[in-house]
């Protein structure tokens, strides 16, 4: 199991029952039946490739009869009553908002989600603030040259104004402040190159995207100084 993965387990909860949407090879519901998860455990994924390598993962480890294999899209063929961790990891931050547009009953304070985005984490985290859910605990775990950005959120009723850095980033205060700030720093030079590039083009789209991209540096800037 990568750090990625190791990480989002040590955030698991003991509860009701945990589902792992995207599976795949079933690394972290394996690893949850051998550390003796006490609730029902989920691996689910929409083709029968990787959740046959989840079943072969589940029976090397001899913890077949602790891992209930669901053939679905996202959420859609879990049982609300017997979870209450919701797992999507490795997938875009667009994919995973549809997962949860469609499972409206996720919508309540009886669950905890705990997502990873590979991509577009902005708008995963506009999509959580407008729909109700805080973004409770952000964890970055370095793995190689990437950062990734984990984060818990649960459903309050209440939406949450973030700024555009917010948004990218996660709220100061609650990663850890090293790697945060490598995050930052890391965003800052990608921003640069965009605001280079755009900068040579006087069409009046790119001008649109050169002032939205001058005013996230200017925030990112600022959190790097604070």
């Amino acid at each position: 199991m990568d750090q990625r993965l190791a990480f989002i387990c040590g955030m698991i909860r003991p509860g009701r029952g945990v589902i792992d949407v995207g599976t795949d090879h079933g690394y972290l519901p394996v690893r949850l039946a051998c550390e003796c998860y006490p609730g029902y455990i989920f691996a689910s994924d929409l083709r029968e490739g990787p959740l046959a390598a989840a079943r072969r993962s589940a029976a090397q480890a001899g913890v077949s009869d602790r891992i209930q294999f669901l053939l679905s899209d996202g959420l859609d063929a879990c049982l609300p009553d017997a979870v209450d961790t919701i797992v999507i990891a490795g997938m875009g931050g667009d994919t995973i908002c549809g997962i949860l547009d469609r499972a409206e009953w996720c919508m309540d304070p009886a669950y905890r989600l705990i997502l990873q985005p590979m991509s577009k984490p902005e708008v995963l985290r506009y999509w959580l603030s407008n729909n109700g859910f805080c973004i409770e605990e952000e964890r970055l775990v370095e793995d190689g040259d990437t950062i990734y950005q984990i984060l818990a959120a649960g459903f309050t009723g209440q939406n949450e104004a973030l700024s555009d850095a917010e948004l990218w980033l996660g709220k100061r205060g609650l990663a850890e402040p090293e790697l945060y700030q490598k995050l930052v720093l890391h965003e800052i030079r990608r921003i640069e190159r965009r605001i280079v590039g755009l900068s040579t083009s006087a069409s009046e789209d790119p001008q649109r995207q050169l002032a939205a991209l001058q005013h996230r540096l200017f925030e990112l800037q600022t959190m790097r100084e604070n």
